[in-house]
C-alpha cells in the first residue's frame, strides 16, 4: 500500500510537474506570437517610413529642379536686360551726337550765311 501511495505521490508530482510545463510552453508560444506580432507591425511601420522619406526626397528633388529652372530664367532675363541697357545707352550717346552735329551743321550755315553779308 505505500508503495501504491508512493507511486500515486510521484505519478502527481510528474502530473504537476508536466502540467506546469505545458503552461509554461504555452506561454512561451504566446509571447512568441506576440513577439511575431509586434516585428510584422515593425516591418510594416519601418517601411513606410522609408516610402514616405522617399517621396519626400522625390518632392525635394523636384522642388529643387522648378528652382534651379527658375533660377537660369531669372539669370537669363538679367543678360537680356543688361544687353537692352547697353543698346539705350549707345542709342543715346549716337542721338546726342546727331544732336551735336545737327547744332555745328546750323552753325557752320550761319557761319557761311554770315560770309555772304
Amino acid at each position: 500500500m505505500q508503495e501504491v501511495e508512493g507511486m500515486k505521490r510521484a505519478q502527481k508530482q510528474v502530473s504537476s510537474s508536466h502540467n506546469a510545463t505545458e503552461v509554461r510552453l504555452n506561454r512561451a508560444l504566446e509571447e512568441a506570437e506576440r513577439s511575431k506580432a509586434e516585428l510584422v507591425k515593425l516591418k510594416q511601420s519601418s517601411k513606410d517610413l522609408v516610402n514616405q522619406e522617399q517621396q519626400r526626397i522625390e518632392a525635394l528633388q523636384a522642388e529643387n529642379k522648378r528652382l534651379e529652372k527658375q533660377k537660369d530664367e531669372l539669370i537669363t532675363g538679367f543678360k537680356k536686360q543688361l544687353k537692352l541697357i547697353d543698346i539705350l545707352k549707345r542709342q543715346k550717346i549716337h542721338f546726342e551726337a546727331a544732336r551735336m552735329m545737327s547744332f555745328t551743321e546750323e552753325e557752320f550755315m550761319k557761319a557761311l550765311d554770315w560770309g555772304k553779308m
